[in-house]
């Protein structure tokens, strides 16, 4: 199946160009909230319609299985956005949805971790926290043990994630020298701080924030917790681009990669400033991830065009003009 075109023209004049949109918290084994084993066709099939959006790279952060992995294997780096991805994500007992991830015992962080490392493409993904009845979100995971978790990914050159929506648990991930905070509600100025000296990453994921507030609904205890995070998400989100973090869009469960400018554009009605969106929903996922940037001569021929500024402009970023992948026009 050949799903390219060949350019009969310059299609490139008078439009604007990113390198491609990322979505950086993605679960493409399956399409929505069904918490099911993944489905690799058609985990294929949303790569694709991702692709078709004008997303460039996906940081699949984990599910259940190895489906993401086994994508990256099956489909041609040409018929896809570029993926990295974390396996099985890692939890204890009580601390996520049931059956759902890998329990590890006590003392068993550092071997859970590694096998983690070895399994996914890039990534592991650690539930640092989950809510338990009438207490709220709890640490499933102390400080040190944290820490032998990015030690165990590190020697297999792989990066770590923390799930974390408790007040306590994203400067333990912080400290713990993870690479990215997930929802990361409850960030300090202090976290932010440490975590861009080494030039981590945040991924707000603010439209599942506000899908599982109302889901909760505003005046449950959880739902107050929530709006009180996204408040503070709002707050730290210039300091944090001024620390040097990576922030970065991400959909969850909430909408699909294919609408991850849908995220974008959030970030900018909360106050972002657009040159901010656009780097978070663009470019700073490739520089975080080591990728090269830029349309110099010898650049990765990929691109996604706009026909107004996206910094003039950010609701332009869901409307793309074209999408180029190694060279050849996604039809």
């Amino acid at each position: 199946m050949e799903p390219w075109g060949e350019p009969e023209e310059d299609i490139s004049s008078g439009l604007w160009a990113l390198p491609g949109l990322v979505d950086g918290h993605a679960h493409l084994a399956q399409g929505g909230v069904e918490i099911r084993p993944g489905d690799l066709d058609g985990a294929a099939a949303l790569a694709k319609m991702a692709l078709g959006a004008g997303v460039g790279l996906i940081l699949d952060k984990g599910w259940r299985d190895l489906t993401v992995v086994h994508l990256i294997d099956k489909v041609p780096a040409a018929a896809r956005p570029e993926i990295e991805a974390a396996g099985v994500v890692l939890t204890v007992e009580s601390g996520f949805w049931e059956g759902f991830g890998r329990n590890v015992a006590p003392g068993d962080i550092g071997n859970m971790a590694a096998v983690a490392a070895g399994e996914g493409a890039g990534w592991i993904k650690l539930i640092g926290d989950w809510p338990r009845k009438g207490v709220g979100p709890v640490a499933n995971f102390a400080e040190e043990e944290l820490k032998e978790a990015v030690a165990a990914a590190r020697e297999q050159e792989a990066r770590v994630a923390v799930h974390t929506m408790a007040r306590e648990v994203p400067s333990m991930a912080v400290r713990a020298g993870v690479d990215s905070i997930e929802h990361g509600l409850f960030l300090t100025d202090d976290d932010v701080e440490m975590l861009g000296a080494r030039g981590g990453c945040w991924v707000p994921t603010v439209l599942q924030m506000e899908a599982t507030i109302k889901q909760l609904g505003e005046r449950s205890s959880g739902g107050r917790l929530l709006l009180e995070g996204v408040e503070n998400v709002k707050a730290r989100l210039a300091t944090a681009v001024e620390a040097g973090v990576h922030v970065l869009t991400g959909t969850d469960l909430a909408i699909g990669t294919h609408q991850v400018a849908s995220e974008a554009i959030r970030l900018w009605e909360l106050g972002m400033a657009a040159p901010a969106v656009i780097e978070a929903v663009s470019w700073s996922g490739f520089r975080a991830t080591g990728r090269p940037v830029g349309f110099d001569v010898g650049s990765p021929a990929n691109a996604v065009l706009f026909s107004e500024d996206p910094v003039s402009n950010p609701r332009v970023l869901a409307d793309p003009a074209a999408v180029i992948r190694m060279g050849r026009i996604v039809s």
